[in-house]
Order: structure tokens, then sequence, then C-alpha cells
């Protein structure tokens, strides 16, 4: 397993799928979301289940980002993280 390659799919990710702050195709704001990638790819190494990488993406959100929450998309966006991890494992 590559980690450059698996943490560039996370970043992918997380600016076209997760984006909550409305920067998805923004070209300048490609690597908004690169600082959480780090973690997610941690946990994704770790097999944490999908609840715990949605939780993480969902506190991220509420405390860091101060924005309202949409734990559905976060949930989905962890499911398919997984899917995508073991493909490229």
């Amino acid at each position: 397993m590559n980690d450059d390659i698996s943490l560039r799919m996370i970043q992918v990710a997380l600016h076209w799928a997760w984006d909550p702050i409305g920067v998805r195709g923004i070209k300048e704001a490609a690597d908004e979301y690169d600082m959480y990638a780090p973690r997610v790819l941690e946990m994704l190494k770790a097999d944490a289940p999908v609840e715990q990488i949605a939780d993480y993406l969902t506190s991220v959100v509420r405390d860091r980002m101060e924005l309202p929450v949409r734990p559905d998309r976060d949930r989905d966006l962890s499911s398919m993280l997984q899917q995508m991890f073991l493909i490229i494992r």
C-alpha cells in the first residue's frame, strides 16, 4: 500500500465529496481540507469503524469550523473512503 496515494485519495474525497464550507472545484481551495486527511488515513489503516471516522469528520465541522453538522454526509463519505481504501490496500 502506498501512503502517498492513499492520502491523495482522501484529500480528493474531502474536497469533492465532503466539502462542508462549499469550496468544491475552486482551484485555489483544493488543499482546504488536506490537514484532516492524515488523521483519516490513520483511522483507515487501523480498520476503524465507519462511525468512528464519521464522528471525527463531524467533530471537525462542529468544533473547528463551527458550522452546522451533517452526520449523514460524514457517514456516507466515511463508508466510501473505507471501500476505496480496501481497493488500494
